[in-house]
């Protein structure tokens, strides 16, 4: 059932239609902070890597001390937490998909968003059962997304007794990062051109391939 091997899944961008959700709640924190507003090259800048490497670049851009990035992580997620993770939509077309995927592939999420909300995320997205693991790190302590990815294929050697080899394993994401985690671990790599990344940020960051639409998963893993 499962001879395919694995595949790791990046959530927001490439799962997760997240972007308005996090974007609103953000605002909201510079809007209070009396300061601008995101512009739209910051908005898909900041969806992807750790908000502890995002968020002193934006409070640099606006003469803000960066010293005010935890105060500002912390008041995000309570915003963020509280009005749109529990009502995470999912990337159009990416349902059936990722059911039809999970028949043939063990499935896991790899993220850089804190293990807790990744877990409400895909609990909203209505995929729980089809996901071995949600793999990301605790809050205010991120992780490259290389350990994360490495801790993904550990769990499923623990839980299976074998680890997947390397060949049949494929990193999804929308973003350089999931593909640089692929290449350093040693895994394959799909970059999604309907998340927050560009065909050209994937492709120089070595992706095995690029997947236009979700339905491109199906022609390309089956």
């Amino acid at each position: 059932m499962h001879g395919r091997g694995a595949l790791f899944l990046d959530l927001d961008g490439t799962l997760a239609d997240s972007g308005v959700g996090i974007t609103t709640a953000l605002n909201e924190v510079l809007a209070a902070m009396g300061t601008d507003l995101l512009t739209e090259d910051e908005k898909r800048f900041i969806i992807g890597p750790a908000f502890q490497l995002t968020m002193p670049v934006l409070l640099r851009t606006r003469g803000l001390d960066e010293s005010l990035s935890d105060g500002m992580i912390t008041e995000y997620r309570r915003i963020y937490t509280a009005h749109h993770l529990p009502r995470t939509p999912r990337i159009e077309g990416i349902g059936h998909v990722i059911e039809e995927l999970a028949r043939h592939f063990l499935l896991s999420v790899v993220t850089a968003k804190p293990v807790n909300q990744a877990i409400i995320a895909v609990e909203a997205l209505g995929m729980t059962g089809l996901f071995e693991t949600v793999v990301g790190p605790q809050p205010d302590r991120p992780v490259p997304k290389a350990r994360l990815l490495e801790d993904a294929l550990v769990f499923l050697e623990n839980k299976n007794g074998t680890r997947p080899h390397n060949d049949a394993c494929w990193m999804i994401g929308d973003r350089h990062h999931d593909i640089d985690a692929a290449t350093e671990v040693g895994t394959k790599s799909v970059g999604v051109l309907w998340g927050y990344g560009d065909e050209a940020e994937l492709t120089s960051a070595g992706a095995t391939t690029i997947a236009t639409v979700p339905a491109d998963l199906l022609s390309i893993l089956l």
